[in-house]
C-alpha cells in the first residue's frame, strides 16, 4: 500500500448514494466508489463551510481526552521515558491525576507501561512513548472506528425517528378545521 492509499478519504457510490470514509478502494454496487470533496473548505449543506478540526477536539471527542491528559501525553511524548514523579515535576497537575492519565493513555496504546526494579530496592513503573508512527497510525485506526460507529448512531437515530412518527400517526387521530 502506497502513501495515497493510507490517507482517509470521503467516498461516495454514484449508483446508491452510499457514503464511506476509509483508505484505498473502497467498493459499493460492485464498482469503486468516487471521492466526495471532503477538504476543509468545502461546504455543507447550509453553505457553510466546514471547519477543520483542532487536534484537541478530536482527542476530545473520540478518546474523551481532558486537556490535562493532553499535557500529560505531549509531555511523555518529548520527555521520552518517565515515572509519574517525573512527570509530576513537569506538569502542573497532581500525582494522582498524572497516574491516571498515564494509565489510560497506556491503554489506548500511545505509551508503553512497565515495571523497572530500582537499585536500592523496589519497583516503580515508567512510562515510554510509542513512536510517532504508532501512535498515529492507533489513532487514525480508533478514529476510523469511532467514525462508523458514530454514522450508524445517526442512522439509529433516523430508525428512531421514523418509528416514533409512524408510532405516533397511528396512535392519533387527526382532526381537519375548516373556517366557516
Amino acid at each position: 500500500m502506497n502513501a495515497a492509499d493510507d490517507t482517509p478519504r470521503l467516498v461516495e457510490c454514484s449508483t446508491c448514494g452510499n457514503v464511506g470514509l476509509g483508505t484505498g478502494e473502497i467498493r459499493c454496487c460492485e464498482s469503486p466508489m468516487e471521492p466526495l470533496d471532503a477538504t476543509p473548505s468545502a461546504h455543507g449543506e447550509s453553505g457553510e463551510p466546514f471547519a477543520e478540526p483542532e487536534l484537541d477536539e478530536l482527542l476530545r471527542a473520540v478518546y474523551g481526552m481532558s486537556s490535562a491528559e493532553l499535557d500529560v501525553c505531549l509531555c511523555v511524548m518529548e520527555g521520552g521515558t518517565l515515572t509519574v514523579a517525573e512527570l509530576t515535576e513537569r506538569v502542573d497537575y497532581d500525582r494522582s491525576v498524572v497516574a491516571r492519565h498515564l494509565n489510560h493513555l497506556a491503554a489506548l496504546g500511545v505509551v508503553e507501561k512497565r515495571r523497572q526494579i530500582l537499585d536500592r530496592g523496589g519497583d516503580v513503573y515508567v512510562y515510554t512513548p510509542e513512536s510517532p508512527a504508532t501512535v498515529r497510525r492507533r489513532f487514525r485506526e480508533s478514529f476510523l472506528r469511532w467514525a462508523a460507529a458514530a454514522a450508524a448512531r445517526i442512522d439509529d437515530l433516523s430508525r428512531e425517528k421514523g418509528e416514533g412518527i409512524a408510532e405516533s400517526e397511528s396512535a392519533t387521530q387527526w382532526t381537519v378545521f375548516r373556517d366557516g
